[in-house]
């Protein structure tokens, strides 16, 4: 067993599972749910969730920093009307993919009407400018990085790039064929290798732990199920079908990805024109 986590803590680790692996797993998984489990009501330490201030980090700043190649998203403006109801009955999980280019456009307004900037706060966390997204965001945190695997988008280089939602930018962290990575990646479910992009949702909890502490955990993946369906709809919207993946590797995410141990992969998703 590889990853970030289990390489750093393997000894914790194998000492609770030492102690619970006779159990069923719905045993194991209620003990661990206790021990993440925690609340003022259950504590009774109401003072811990009186904050004072801290900083907030939107973004990988090491990526947006960088002299990385830079492109910027070219989303439709302005959208017509559509049939909500007929749009949400539509809309299946699509793992048969035509050999058709996605537009940039539909690309751009996938991403930036899920993950992009929806408005500017003045004075949150005492911060003149905080940006909001459209998603849901605990605390209003920005604590989720959406990652991409480009196949064939139109006008856009293979690769793999780091959505900086605030300037609505993608930043390239790699280049070249993303099918065979993926393969490995999105471990048997090979249906995503031909898909036109990937995309990965991964938690920074040292963003949200802060002011949530053990039950930012349940809170991150609320918030990543909440932006999957933006993913989901918005891509129906523009013609665009996808399927999630459960079945990643979380160790080969992170290595691709560079991530830390305080970044939690929550979930792959895979889109394109259905067949």
């Amino acid at each position: 067993m590889e990853g970030i986590r289990l390489n750093q803590y393997e000894k914790e680790i194998n000492n609770i599972n030492e102690q619970i692996a006779t159990l069923p797993d719905v045993e194991q998984l209620a003990i661990l749910h206790e021990i993440i489990d925690d609340t003022p009501f259950k504590t009774q330490n109401y003072n811990k969730y009186a904050h004072e201030e801290y900083y907030i980090c939107h973004n990988k700043p090491k990526i947006i920093e960088s002299e990385k190649k830079r492109v910027s998203l070219k989303p439709y403006k302005t959208m017509p009307d559509c049939d909500l109801a007929k749009l949400i009955s539509g809309r299946d999980s699509v793992r048969d993919y035509a050999n058709k280019e996605v537009t940039f456009e539909q690309f751009s307004t996938l991403l930036h009407y899920s993950f992009g900037v929806k408005r500017i706060a003045r004075g949150a966390y005492d911060q003149r400018e905080y940006p909001f997204r459209y998603c849901n965001s605990a605390g209003g945190l920005n604590h989720l990085d959406l990652y991409v695997f480009v196949n064939n988008v139109r006008g856009l280089e293979s690769g793999i790039y780091y959505y900086d939602f605030i300037n609505d930018d993608l930043i390239q962290m790699e280049y070249g064929n993303m099918r065979s990575i993926i393969g490995r990646l999105n471990f048997q479910n090979e249906f995503s290798i031909y898909s036109n992009f990937v995309v990965a949702i991964v938690s920074d909890l040292s963003r949200i732990v802060p002011k949530y502490y053990k039950r930012a955990y349940r809170m991150v993946h609320v918030d990543a199920g909440i932006a999957l369906s933006y993913l989901q709809i918005i891509g129906e919207y523009v013609g665009v079908s996808s399927c999630i993946v459960a079945g990643f590797l979380e160790n080969e995410l992170e290595r691709l990805l560079c991530l830390s141990r305080d970044d939690y992969p929550i979930a792959t998703m895979a889109f394109g024109i259905k067949s």
